[in-house]
């Protein structure tokens, strides 16, 4: 069995990738989805979240993820405050995702800051997703309704592509059609499944 992670700056189309990935029958593991979910179920971490953020940051104990984000990314410290807190129970769900799916031999973390966390390190591929800037921004203006500033605020908290290519195995462009990008996933997919043959 190998681990492959998944990433790519915000807008990349890292969910598009993973959802062909399914498709070709290749299990993925959201960290994003998966850290929210805990930030709503995890108790430890929940009054921890409290403790940081105050109370207002739950809406009848419901993370109210639009507040904190406005919290944490007008500070770069809050983030890092913020990431200290979920990381660690991620990689432990991650962890127990993996013993109930070791029977497959590819399991993909999809991660946005995958390296910046350095969960790379325990990954034995990593497929980095790229795509211009102007093109990122109009898929997440388009996906979040969010302004200009904000987007460009949550990218430049990102490393660039060109600081993240140093750690691909593969490198996917995301700057065309869908069908384009299928094609570029199966070509990662008939590397990776020839990989763990080898």
């Amino acid at each position: 069995m190998i681990k492959v992670g998944l990433t790519g700056g915000i807008g990349s189309g890292k969910t598009t990738v993973s959802n062909f990935l399914l498709d070709y029958g290749i299990p993925v593991y959201n960290s994003d989805n998966q850290g929210k979910t805990l930030m709503n179920t995890n108790l430890e971490l929940k009054n921890d979240i409290i403790s940081l953020f105050g109370e207002s940051v739950y809406d009848n104990g419901i993370l109210n993820t639009n507040l904190l984000s406005s919290i944490v990314f007008k500070d770069p410290k809050k983030i890092e405050q913020l990431n200290n807190l979920v990381h660690p129970k991620v990689a432990d769900n991650f962890n127990q995702w993996i013993g109930k799916n070791n029977n497959q031999p590819i399991l993909v973390k999809e991660a946005a800051i995958l390296i910046e966390s350095r969960a790379y390190l325990n990954m034995d591929k990593i497929i980095l997703i790229v795509s211009e800037k102007s093109t990122r921004i109009n898929r997440v203006s388009k996906r979040d309704n969010s302004d200009l500033e904000s987007i460009e605020k949550r990218i430049n908290l990102q490393l660039t592509d060109n600081e993240k290519i140093k750690y691909a195995d593969y490198i996917i462009e995301n700057n065309s059609s869908l069908g384009h990008l299928k094609l570029e996933v199966i070509k990662v997919i008939k590397k990776l499944r020839k990989s763990t043959k080898d």
